[in-house]
């Protein structure tokens, strides 16, 4: 004992010698190196996408110091790189500026000398011209998209490049690659300067569609015959169309859209239902549809695989699985068309499975990053398309607030028992899939109410019901049917497509079921990027990475601004008549709002011809949306006929309307038919100004209707001693008929874009305070020659309102 004592007091002074000896370490601090950030692919991308939205904002840098600029940074990038230092915010900086090039070279391109462009606008010419993709068929018209190859000149044909868009009523189209000469006129996509209008050519500039053309009637198209057979596709897309012809209306319309990309056979009644309940998104093929068929075919080759143990040690069954995964992706794409939103899809979910074969499967963020930024640089302007934005959104909301929402992913399952096994899985993925549809029904819905002015209350429970029957039975059964008839095995599909369409059918009778309920959507105004913004930070800092105090302030300051502007409209109106005149494409369009808050909204259609398609949307829903009104006490079109048909129609739909009322009307086409079958189905059919019985007031404004010319009527608007005339196309005024009571003035004047008749109109003794010319684009009018002491306002160069009382009268115009 006493030994072992000793030696073990001498081990622990041996110890104490060895940790003594050992020198103290350096003061000195080791060099640490740059911090790098986290996912460094997301921030580049949103550095991106920020330039890309910076010139819609009103940003223009002139092209020559943008490239000074990107040249400097550039450099300065290189010289970090070189010295071994971080870049710090010289990346970012990069990016931003290169996505506000990027945005200026894809709105103003430099075109080649042949290019369509060149050609000159509005004159009748005649093109050689080839279908690009699967043309666009609609309930009011189609919309061919073609790919120019020669004009008719003076001295004969001539080469020529660029895509063209043709619309059309009444016209079967012909298949994807067939040669077709038409005799049309090419036109500048028109955008509308008013608050709330559709961009329509920057939507077209987004695939690389700079003109567009109408046919007046089917024999300005003739069609040419193929030299050879017809491409694959289009043989196997006429193929599965005639299979599906077999089928009820309501699967073969949803088939056709989800195979094929054509939503001809969707009625406006399954549209409608579709909308009511969120679930429009299954009519469109995007990445929902893809990433199924990808899904599917994932896990049932990963099940095949497991199926023989000695495979297993020579091949890694997950990445054959992601590879095998590929193949229907594309091939879907390609049957569907290879349309824009279709090929975003295919990046977006292409871009997954290559994570899953490298195996980096939790790196979904860069996964995200990289489409957006593949598809942004191929066409920068996508941006700005609702397919991309609702994709990311959604997508990126479940990547977001999932894991902070739904924690099953981390339950253990009990392996005893089958009941033990198997009931609380399916708990965990009745969950899961709850969770997933109310996070991506909170993330689009304010997009939603931007582009379609509805907010679905049931879109959550509805998705949940209608998405597994809709893609993960019935498309994948109908992607395996077009894989059996390539193969000319048609019996199988007809078996598969017979097969698919039950849960097409219970899928919709639950969505229509669900859209007849009250309250099953609410109709809403267009929210602001402030509302949108507001709207996103109030989720993101209630559920942010790691929660503080001031994250809480952050939420409750989005909060208030977000129910601030939305009581915005709700204050009280001025004590003022507001008449606010829209630029449209020839016709009338605009509204009256009395100091009660009581609304008025008058249209009259321009010239047109039998048959005429609408070919951008109008402007009267956009700018209401815009102004978000939802009632409207009176709505008087001027002159009915189709060319103002289409948004009347969409009034009635979308807003709470009074009465409607119309003076003139012809010639007529679909629209009108529509508008007046819905109107009469409500039991508000419209009635005649000449024989019914118009209001006289619209609150304290007075109003009057005179009868102008072969039967049109022009409306008059009298407030605390001021008239305002509303004079509707292809009308000649007689002040005769003006009736200006003593006291009283003529304050402002809204007439066509006719120089002309404005003269003689002026010179018969009406002299208002202010004219506004609509109908005429900027520059078409000039004042030379006319009365001084008036002021002229084109609604060409932007909306114009005017602010009426018995001070006089006051115009305003929107410069976009």
């Amino acid at each position: 004992m006493i030994t072992s004592s000793k030696s073990l007091t001498e081990n622990g002074k041996q110890k104490t010698e060895n940790r003594d000896s050992v020198p103290p370490p350096s003061t000195s601090l080791p060099e640490t190196p740059p911090r790098r950030a986290a996912r460094p692919l997301v921030w580049v991308t949103i550095a991106f996408i920020l330039g890309l939205a910076a010139p819609s904002w009103g940003l223009k840098i002139p092209q020559g110091w943008l490239a000074a600029a990107l040249a400097a940074l550039w450099l300065l990038l290189a010289l970090a790189w070189l010295i071994r230092r971080g870049g710090g915010w010289l990346p970012l900086a990069f990016f931003w500026l290169l996505g506000v090039a990027f945005y200026q070279q894809a709105q103003q391109p430099v075109f080649p000398p042949q290019h369509l462009t060149r050609l000159p606008l509005e004159q009748e010419l005649t093109l050689r011209a080839r279908l690009d993709r699967p043309s666009r068929i609609g309930t009011h018209g189609v919309q061919m998209f073609l790919d120019a190859a020669a004009w008719r000149s003076p001295a004969g044909w001539r080469p020529v490049s660029g895509k063209l868009v043709v619309t059309a009523s009444h016209l079967t189209p012909p298949p994807v690659g067939t040669g077709v000469v038409l005799r049309t006129r090419l036109r500048v996509p028109k955008v509308l300067k008013n608050p709330g209008s559709f961009d329509r050519a920057r939507y077209l500039a987004a695939d690389g569609i700079f003109r567009v053309a109408s046919l007046r009637q089917p024999e300005d198209l003739i069609v040419l015959a193929n030299a050879g057979a017809s491409p694959l596709r289009e043989r196997l897309r006429g193929s599965i169309r005639g299979l599906l012809q077999e089928l009820p209306p309501g699967p073969r319309a949803m088939y056709l859209a989800m195979l094929l990309g054509d939503q001809g056979e969707i009625t406006p009644e399954m549209r409608q239902d579709f909308s009511r309940t969120g679930t429009s998104h299954l009519l469109v093929i995007n990445g929902m549809h893809l990433g199924a068929v990808a899904a599917v075919t994932y896990f049932l080759c990963f099940w095949g695989l497991r199926r023989f143990p000695r495979l297993l040690l020579r091949i890694n069954a997950m990445k054959v699985s992601t590879l095998i995964s590929a193949a229907p992706v594309v091939a879907y794409a390609w049957m569907a068309g290879g349309s824009p939103s279709t090929q975003r899809a295919e990046i977006m979910v292409l871009a997954y499975l290559l994570l899953l074969f490298l195996g980096r499967p939790r790196e979904v963020w860069s996964a995200l990053a990289l489409a957006a930024l593949i598809i942004l640089t191929l066409s920068p302007l996508r941006l700005y398309s609702i397919s991309f934005q609702l994709s990311f959104a959604a997508v990126g909301a479940l990547l977001y607030f999932l894991p902070r929402w739904f924690l099953g992913a981390g339950e253990r399952l009990s392996p005893e028992g089958w009941k033990a096994k198997i009931l609380p899985r399916v708990r965990v993925w009745v969950k899961e899939a709850a969770a997933t549809s109310l996070v991506a029904t909170l993330a689009t819905a304010p997009l939603v109410a931007m582009y379609f002015q509805v907010v679905s209350l049931l879109g959550a429970a509805v998705n949940l019901m209608a998405i597994p029957l809709v893609l993960f039975l019935a498309l994948p059964l109908g992607e395996v049917a077009v894989l059996a008839q390539s193969l000319r095995l048609t019996p199988l599909a007809q078996g598969l497509l017979a097969l698919g369409q039950i849960p097409l059918w219970l899928a919709y009778e639950t969505i229509a079921a669900a859209a007849r309920l009250p309250g099953s959507a609410l109709m809403v105004s267009i929210p602001t990027w402030l509302q949108i913004a507001a709207y996103f930070l109030v989720w993101i800092f209630v559920f942010p990475p790691r929660r503080q105090w001031w994250t809480w302030m952050a939420a409750a300051l989005a909060g208030v601004v977000l129910a601030g502007t939305v009581a915005l409209p709700l204050l009280p109106a001025s004590q003022d008549l507001e008449v606010t005149c829209l630029d449209t494409g020839g016709g009338l369009a605009g509204v009256a709002v009395a100091p009660e808050g009581t609304r008025l909204v008058f249209s009259a259609a321009g010239a047109s011809w039998p048959g005429q398609t609408a070919v951008s949307p109008s402007p009267l829903p956009g700018y209401l949306h815009w102004r978000q009104f939802q009632r409207l006490e009176q709505v008087m079109a001027l002159r009915l006929a189709q060319g103002n048909a289409l948004e009347l129609l969409h009034l009635a739909r979308q807003f709470q309307v009074g009465q409607f009322w119309y003076g003139r009307r012809g010639p007529e086409g679909p629209a009108y038919y529509e508008l007046m079958n819905l109107l009469g189905d409500q039991n508000r059919s419209p009635r005649s100004l000449e024989r019914g019985r118009p209001p006289g007031a619209l609150g304290s404004v007075g109003l009057e209707y005179l009868q102008i010319g072969e039967g049109g009527v022009a409306l008059q608007l009298s407030y605390q001693g001021r008239l305002v005339l509303v004079i509707p196309p292809g009308s000649r005024l007689n002040p005769a008929e003006v009736a200006v009571p003593p006291g009283s003035r003529v304050a402002a004047l809204i007439i066509p874009g006719k120089p002309a008749r404005i003269l003689d109109t002026l010179a018969r003794g009406l002299h208002p305070e202010i004219v506004v010319v609509y109908g005429s684009p900027p520059g078409a009018i000039t004042t030379a020659g006319l009365p001084g002491g008036v002021r002229w306002v084109l609604t060409g160069e932007g909306a114009v309102s005017l602010k009426i009382s018995a001070n006089g009268a006051i115009a305003g115009q929107w410069r976009p």
